[in-house]
């Protein structure tokens, strides 16, 4: 009897004493729903995407509706060049131009743009301007690439 000492003891008595145990109420029956109480709600989702960056999963991939023609369409037509930056101008024109066998040049009808560095066109947005080339930036499915484009020779080649 020793062994179990005052611990033993206390659990003993514990476990002898008599305890009143309260059980928890049951929760009050509740009646089934009937087709009157309940209501429907429908609410309509609305989704806003910004305008940085972020691509509107929901627009044409294709630039279309970007205010102009994309680049395939372009060409350079002209430079008006000045040491001074931000003071050159390209020509860029959707018109065609053939050269015929005896030199004649044709101009088939188009739209001529006057862009100066950082504005855009259609898909294209003019970068750097040079004497004889600009540089510019294509977005073609929300991927940009940097282009280069030349002026045309009198005789239909490239500088």
């Amino acid at each position: 009897m020793k062994r179990f000492g005052l611990a033993g003891l206390l659990v003993g008595v514990f476990l002898v004493w008599p305890h009143t145990v309260t059980a928890q109420d049951p929760p009050p029956p509740t009646a089934p729903p009937e087709a009157s109480d309940t209501e429907l709600a429908f609410e309509r989702e609305v989704f806003v995407y910004p305008t940085f960056d972020l691509a509107n999963p929901f627009r044409p991939l294709d630039a279309a509706d970007t205010g102009g023609p994309r680049f395939e369409r372009l060409r350079l037509s002209g430079i008006i060049y000045s040491e001074t930056p931000g003071r050159s101008i390209a020509t860029l024109s959707t018109s065609t131009a053939t050269i015929g066998n005896d030199g004649s040049l044709t101009a088939g009808p188009g739209d001529s743009y006057y862009l100066k560095v950082g504005q855009t066109i259609g898909n294209t947005t003019v970068i750097e301007i040079n004497s004889q080339s600009i540089e510019v930036d294509v977005e073609e499915f929300g991927v940009t690439g940097r282009k280069t484009m030349r002026l045309m020779t009198a005789l239909g080649g490239m500088q």
